[in-house]
């Protein structure tokens, strides 16, 4: 079964959550690197809204990363919770 829209929004969620934290910046610092405001950082942490894709190159810029990092990270952290949905469900 597919993953649900949730289960990825939480995922991006732990992704950004997870560079940010490695890269020890504020969710200030990213969302002025990437020219998106600190909210709407706050925002896509929570997993409250469906980012456009300008919206996640701008966070990758914001965070120091390329695109493919955030989404290698995000793929993780989805194959870790659809893992735990999927064993849990058993």
């Amino acid at each position: 079964m597919p993953p649900t829209i949730d289960a990825e929004l939480r995922a991006l969620a732990a992704a950004v959550r997870e560079i940010r934290a490695r890269h020890q910046l504020s969710q200030e610092r990213v969302a002025s690197r990437g020219g998106v405001g600190r909210k709407y950082v706050g925002q896509i942490e929570r997993g409250e809204i469906v980012p456009s894709f300008a919206a996640l190159v701008a966070l990758a810029r914001g965070l120091g990363v390329p695109l493919s990092e955030l989404v290698r990270v995000y793929e993780e952290r989805l194959s870790a919770r659809t893992g735990t949905e999927r064993e849990t469900r058993s």
